[in-house]
């Protein structure tokens, strides 16, 4: 694992992804295995790749998808893309499209592994030859995955908390997680094992919301009821940005009480120029799908996957335009 960097006042770089993300919208994106495919020269190793996004109606996954396309069309390979209906991540519908991409024949799917329920799915794909990717995954023979993106959260607690200690005077954390299982159980068990190792940055307590928007008011609410010594609200997604922010205005915490926005999507801009978030957490998403296809497209042409680095940086107000220039999101 590595070392927590050194870091400066506004400014802490992470090499890893953020849920939750790290934590995509676009009509349509809900109908299926049935969407019409990007049209793209025909590649002989790889007879199409199956998408299935578990947010399709969140910016950030919407763009991720997107560079998908691109990307699969740079390389010839026809990119289908399905996901949930919904505004949370259904994980039944995702894995009944999993199993219909088998069924159908699909080349390759990618997705991200939201339960237990993903590894037998995917392993069922591999045994029918079918190439597998994964965002945010596990790695190893058991995670029935070829390709993954996957951070090491523990160095993601380092960074995160770094850059929230670099910032001066003592720190109480809130946190924010989908669930105490999972990718969130490992996000909280590395911002966990970070603040230990700090002088400044303790932990009051965490909330969750199942990566549901509607759920991240009432459950912030109660986590600054309980605790409303908390001066940072720390999370990996995207969707407690709204409600985060309206709880810290509710409670007149403004100025005092300060959320590290995942994202510019979802009010994180606004968050960030009003005050109420004082950092924010960007990622190169349109690179991470271009370079998953890369990847499941260089697995089916018989050479090795290289690792996928997940760039993420955390950065003060200062830099949020900069970035944002660049296309971070």
């Amino acid at each position: 694992m590595s070392p927590i960097p050194t870091v400066g006042r506004r400014r802490a770089r992470l090499v890893a992804p953020v849920l939750a993300l790290l934590t995509a919208t676009a009509a349509g994106c809900a109908a299926g295995d049935d969407a019409s495919a990007a049209a793209a020269p025909a590649n002989p190793a790889l007879s199409s790749i199956q998408f299935v996004n578990p947010l399709p109606h969140y910016p950030t996954w919407r763009l991720l998808g997107d560079c998908m396309e691109e990307q699969a069309g740079q390389r010839g390979v026809p990119l289908r893309e399905s996901g949930p209906s919904g505004q949370t991540i259904d994980s039944g519908a995702m894995i009944q499209q999993l199993q219909r991409a088998i069924a159908t024949g699909a080349g390759a799917i990618v997705t991200l592994p939201a339960g237990e329920g993903f590894a037998p799915v995917l392993k069922q794909a591999q045994s029918k030859q079918i190439v597998t990717g994964t965002y945010y995954g596990s790695e190893g023979p058991d995670s029935g995955a070829d390709v993954n993106a996957g951070p090491d959260w523990g160095t993601i607690g380092e960074q995160v908390v770094g850059g929230i200690s670099a910032l001066p005077g003592q720190h109480v954390l809130g946190l924010v997680a989908a669930a105490d299982t999972g990718l969130g159980k490992a996000w909280l068990d590395g911002i966990k094992a970070a603040a230990a190792r700090t002088d400044n940055v303790t932990i009051a307590g965490e909330v969750y919301t199942g990566d549901d928007a509607a759920k991240a008011l009432p459950q912030v609410n109660a986590l600054l009821a309980a605790h409303p010594d908390i001066t940072d609200i720390a999370t990996h997604m995207g969707t407690v940005t709204p409600g985060a922010v309206a709880a810290i205005k509710a409670k007149n915490l403004t100025g005092r009480t300060f959320l590290t926005a995942v994202g510019h999507d979802n009010g994180g801009s606004e968050a960030i120029a009003e005050g109420t978030a004082n950092l924010m957490l960007l990622q190169d998403v349109c690179g991470l799908g271009k370079a998953m296809v890369d990847r499941v497209v260089d697995v089916a042409e018989g050479r090795a996957a290289a690792p996928i680095p997940v760039e993420t940086v955390v950065v003060g107000a200062d830099e949020v335009q900069g970035y944002l220039a660049r296309g971070w999101v």
